[in-house]
C-alpha cells in the first residue's frame, strides 16, 4: 500500500511540473496592439505597444493551399513566423480574424504571440492580443 501511494505522489508531482512552463508562460503574456497599412500581401506597421516590433517594421504574406497565410514579421533584429486565418474577415468584416506566432529568430526567438485581426477598409489592419517569450517545453 506505501507503495502505491508512493508511486501516486511522484506520479502527481512529475505532472505538476509538466505542467509549470505552460502556467508560467500564461502567466507572462503581456497584452499586445499593432496597427499596420498593406498592400496586398506586404504590411507596414504604423504603431506598436511591443517595442521590439516598431512602427515601420515589414510584415509578409503568403498564401497557402489550405486559404491561411503565412505570416513573417522581419525586424531589424530577429524575425517571427505564424499562420494567420482571415477567412471570418472576407465573410463579414465585423468578425475577427486569427494570427499565432510561436517561431522566431535573432531577438524575436521564443516569441509567441497569438492575436484577433480586424480591419474596416482592408487597407487599415488591427492586431490585438497578447505575447510572451519562452521554448513552451
Amino acid at each position: 500500500m506505501r507503495s502505491i501511494r508512493n508511486f501516486v505522489a511522484v506520479a502527481g508531482a512529475v505532472l505538476l511540473l509538466g505542467l509549470l512552463p505552460a502556467a508560467a508562460a500564461a502567466s507572462s503574456a503581456k497584452g499586445f496592439h499593432l496597427t499596420k497599412d498593406c498592400d496586398v500581401l506586404t504590411c507596414v506597421v504604423t504603431s506598436s505597444t511591443y517595442r521590439g516590433i516598431p512602427a515601420g517594421t515589414v510584415i509578409n504574406y503568403t498564401e497557402n493551399s489550405d486559404g491561411s497565410l503565412t505570416s513573417v514579421i522581419s525586424t531589424a533584429t530577429g524575425s517571427a513566423t505564424g499562420r494567420c486565418v482571415l477567412d471570418p474577415i472576407f465573410g463579414d468584416p465585423s468578425l475577427p480574424g486569427t494570427c499565432v506566432f510561436s517561431t522566431g529568430t535573432g531577438s524575436l526567438r521564443q516569441f509567441h504571440l497569438s492575436v484577433d485581426v480586424n480591419t474596416v477598409d482592408f487597407v487599415s489592419w488591427s492586431w490585438d492580443g497578447t505575447y510572451w517569450f519562452g521554448n513552451g517545453d
